[in-house]
Parts: structure tokens; sequence; C-alpha cells
């Protein structure tokens, strides 16, 4: 859910992209599980990196905040704003910002129980609108789970070196929006961990980080958009499902999803595949992701839910180094283990809390209250071009005003800033009222539409990587789907 390379990101590359037409064939909705619709958890799985991962930068600043009393939390209303302190920040944001606060607010957690979440705001330079300023509510990706790995405790807003997500958000304040990044629950606080892929609390976060930004800058406007990578697309996605429902006085004028992850059931399948014995190429990563993943299914559901229901006995021993280790840092430090050869319990389907904790984080749950913006590069091996075809299919399927564009030579760190021309464009018709484009409607196939972006039918640039025959694969793939089938 957030990288696939940690090195510096290019400057943007203002080519062609690809607008795909959304296939119709009549398919069962959720029916995901086939190889096309590789996942959030395979999310390294094919990568080779060229440059070591980065250990996780101390965080930012220290934090003055006090996290409510239970007592207080019964009280807790969505969006109502506890604190705030300035914000940290690289000079490439203060450059570009007026007001600059890390801001704590309530929101709802897992079982929807009342939490206090933390994040930041910044505004732009010069004068607002008669209208106020647009809001962007921010949704990063995949950081880690424990309380360091908060966004807003870091200067670049991410706790590594990765500079994408701090020029992106430098680039929108530019362009005249205020930019209000949850850290999602769990996240900066201490002695707590995140739910992490729990859809329902981080949707609550992201809505709820639009009024705790109004109670915390008058120059906003009642407009806004959700925008997200990665783990931040999916929470991005599910923020526009509720948006007018928990928002209604404000006007929510759409999403904008960049690769965002889904499937990830999917991919603990393909993990407990006897192919996938450790060492493969980025199996550091993908270890990463399933720990976050036992850590909090576990969490969500004690009784029902186990760690090593998930994960095989030897990546379990390191759960404890999960919780505190951001993303990159807990990369680089399985990278040097010798004591795993597998990663994924190959029973762990049989274990339905665990299947319905990767159901219940899946989007495309309902209808969005706006338009969507659907971003995929052609390269990502982290969030494939597959499934997010898939995943557009889900959306159109549901009604949804869906604009879906490909991005040829893209991956899953080059996107935002190849898009951004794009996304600009779309925030400023939305803005000036401008009908939103739909892809959705007519043919041709999901299937056609990633030939001909790619060039490549969906599935055979996974049968060459993984190195396993079509016919094998098939088979595997058959026996996949009648296993799982019945329990979504």
């Amino acid at each position: 859910m957030r990288t696939q390379h940690r090195t510096s990101t290019p400057a943007p590359d203002h080519g062609t992209t690809t607008e795909a037409p959304t296939g119709t064939t009549p398919r069962p909705h959720r029916a995901r599980h086939t190889l096309t619709s590789v996942t959030l958890v395979l999310l390294a799985v094919l990568t080779t990196s060229p440059a070591a991962a980065a250990p996780a930068p101390a965080p930012g600043g220290n934090t003055s905040f006090t996290y409510p009393s239970a007592e207080r939390l019964t009280t807790l209303r969505p969006g109502e704003l506890l604190a705030s302190e300035p914000l940290d920040t690289t000079r490439t944001l203060r450059d570009a910002s007026t007001r600059r606060l890390r801001i704590m607010y309530g929101s709802q957690g897992p079982h929807d129980q009342p939490v206090a979440v933390t994040g930041f705001l910044l505004t732009p330079r010069g004068t607002a609108p008669r209208t106020g300023w647009p809001v962007v509510a921010w949704a990063h990706g995949t950081a880690g789970v424990g309380p360091d790995c908060a966004p807003s405790l870091h200067p670049n807003l991410y706790p590594s070196d990765y500079q994408v997500y701090e020029d992106l958000i430098a680039r929108l304040l530019h362009d005249g929006y205020a930019v209000v990044g949850t850290d999602y629950p769990g996240l900066g606080i201490p002695g707590q961990l995140h739910s992490y892929l729990q859809i329902d609390p981080e949707r609550h976060a992201v809505i709820d980080s639009v009024t705790a930004a109004r109670h915390s800058a008058p120059e906003l406007g009642r407009q806004w958009f959700a925008m997200g990578h990665s783990q931040g697309g999916q929470a991005a996605l599910g923020a526009g499902e509720a948006a007018t429902d928990r928002l209604p006085a404000l006007n929510y004028l759409g999403t904008i999803a960049l690769a965002p992850g889904s499937n990830a059931a999917e991919g603990a399948d393909i993990l407990s595949l006897p192919q996938f014995r450790v060492p493969f190429p980025g199996w550091s990563d993908a270890a990463a992701y399933l720990l976050y993943q036992a850590v909090s299914a576990s969490r969500l559901d004690p009784q029902h839910i186990s760690p090593t229901d998930l994960l095989s006995p030897q990546l379990a021993r390191h759960l404890p180094e999960a919780e505190r280790m951001c993303l990159d840092q807990l990369s680089t430090r399985l990278a040097r283990t010798t004591d795993i050869r597998t990663l994924v319990d190959p029973d762990w389907s049989r274990n339905h809390a665990l299947q319905r904790f990767y159901a219940d984080g899946e989007p495309a749950q309902r209808r969005s209250s706006g338009p969507i913006l659907l971003l995929q590069g052609t390269k990502d091996l982290s969030v494939t071009p597959a499934a997010t075809n898939r995943l557009d299919y889900e959306l159109c399927e549901l009604g949804d005003g869906v604009q879906y564009r490909l991005y040829p030579g893209a991956d899953h760190d080059t996107l935002p800033l190849r898009a951004y021309p794009d996304i600009a464009r779309w925030m400023s018709d939305r803005l000036a009222g401008r009908q939103a484009p739909d892809t959705c409607p007519p043919q041709p196939t999901t299937a056609a539409r990633t030939l001909a972006a790619t060039g490549t039918p969906p599935a055979l640039p996974w049968i060459t990587a993984l190195g396993i025959t079509g016919l094998t694969l098939g088979i595997t793939l058959v026996a996949l789907t009648r296993r799982r089938g019945t329990h979504r």
C-alpha cells in the first residue's frame, strides 16, 4: 500500500494518459478471487527494490496532547476539536502554507467506539476566496501500526524519507486547497495500535478530520474532496460512501483514489501457495503487510482470530517488532532475518472471522456520495492494474460515476505526481460545477481495457513473473475460487 521503491521521486512526467472505459460484462458483485485481481497484501511480492529501505526517522517533535479520559470519550462528538499545536514541517511545506497545525479530534474507531484521532492541517498562502478555501481530506498509504508511525509526527508527513506525499500536498496548497490529513485511529497515540485496513474507522477518521479542520481554521469553505493513495485510496473511497450521510451540511465534490488497495484476502491466498517460500523478490515487504494485518485482525476480534490463524509460526515471532516499527524499518529488519521460510498459514481461510475481517475492509460497499476519479499506473506491481480494473467494474456496478485513467509506464511511487495535472483539472472542474466525466458505459470489457492499455492480457505478467505454467496456475485459481467463493 504505499511504495515499491524507496528512491527519490523524479519530476512528474506529463506524458500520455489512457482513459479507460469500463467493462460491462455481467458478473456477481464482489466475486474477486481470481489472479487478475492481485492485491494489497501482495504488495511488493514481485518488486525488486534497487535501493535499501530507509529506517524510519525519529518523530518530528514531541506532542503535548493528552488522550481523553474514558468519561470524556462518552461525550465526544465526531469531528470535535480536542487540541491543536504547531506542526513541524519541511521547508517545502512551510513555503506553501500559512497555517500549520497538528490536531486531535473526535471520531469512531473499531466497533464504532468513540476515539480521539490525530492529524494535521495546512492552509494555503494568500487570501481565501469569498466562499473559503476548498478542503482536501488526505488519506495516506501504509505507514505502520505503532504510535511513532503517525504522519503528523514527521516533517515530510510520512515516517521515512519518501517525498511524494510532501510534494503532492505542497502542490495542492499552491493550487489553493487547504489539506487536512488524518493519521487514522491508533497512530500517534502512545499505548495504542492502528486498526489497519478496517475501512469503517478509516472512513470516519477521514470525514471527521474535515469537521475538525473547520473548527481549527474559520477560513475553510464548505466544499471538500477525499483523496488517498494505496491504503489511503481505500480509505478515501470509503469516506466517499459515507460523506453526505456524515456531513450533510457540507458540499462533497468527489473522491480521488490513486492505486487504491483492494482484494487483500486474495493476496493471503496467493502467498499461502507452496511456490512462495522465502526468499522470493520483495518477500520482506509482503511479510510486513501481513504482520500489520494480523495485528489489526486479532485486536478487532480476539475471541475468534489469533495472529497465527493468518501467519506462519516463523513470521508470527516478529509481531512485537511489527507493533513498534514503521513500514520501511520493519521491512528492512525482516530482510535481514534467516528464520522465516513461509509467510501464511495455508489453512487461514478456514477461519470465517478472518475472512470477514478482509471482506469488511473492501471498498465498493455502497454507492458514493460524489463522482470518483480512479487512477492507476500500468507498471504498478504493488496495486496492479488488474486489481484496479476489477475495482473499477465493481464501482460502476454500484451505479457510481467513475472516470478511470491508466498511466502508461507509471508505477506505485510515480503515479501521484504523474497524475497531478489531471487531478488538478478534475478538481477545478468540480469546483466550477461542471459535470464529471464517466467512463463506466459502454463496452469493452475489463479484460479488453487492460489489453488496450498495457498490451498484455491481465493474467500474463503474473504467470511470467511467478514462473508458474499457465496450466498449473489455472488449476490453482479454479481451486481457490471454489474453495473461497461461498464465503463473501
